[in-house]
């Protein structure tokens, strides 16, 4: 696998958005199985989380923005059949659901994230 890891915990931390992060938890294995879990906080008061559960058969991810309540949510859990894009959709503020941009790459989708994130704020 390459250095998935590092790389998502740089462009996190580069990003104008992220005031700070820690890592909530991280598990990889030499099979591929990793594990991550990253919280953020933003500007503005606002919060980010990122979890990512990869195995060589299945990858699974979940990022949310929220205060004292989510706000936006992109995942992949296979939950809404009825949405052109499923697995992957997102839940607005609203919990409404529709179509997701996201394609499980993390480094691309949580580029798409952030903007979507930029035009919410």
């Amino acid at each position: 696998m390459p250095p998935l890891v590092p790389d998502i915990l740089r462009l996190l931390q580069a990003h104008p958005l992220v005031q700070s992060l820690r890592v909530v938890e991280h598990d990889e294995t030499p099979f591929g199985k990793l594990v991550l879990k990253v919280r953020c906080w933003l500007v503005g008061g606002y919060r980010f989380q990122l979890w990512l559960h990869y195995e060589p058969a299945f990858q699974n991810y979940a990022y949310q923005l929220f205060t004292d309540r989510p706000l936006l949510r992109w995942d992949n859990a296979p939950h809404h059949p009825y949405v052109s894009t499923e697995p992957h959709h997102f839940h607005d503020a609203q919990c409404a659901v529709s179509e997701s941009p996201l394609t499980g790459d993390p480094l691309t989708d949580l580029l798409v994230v952030l903007q979507e994130i930029e035009a919410f704020m």
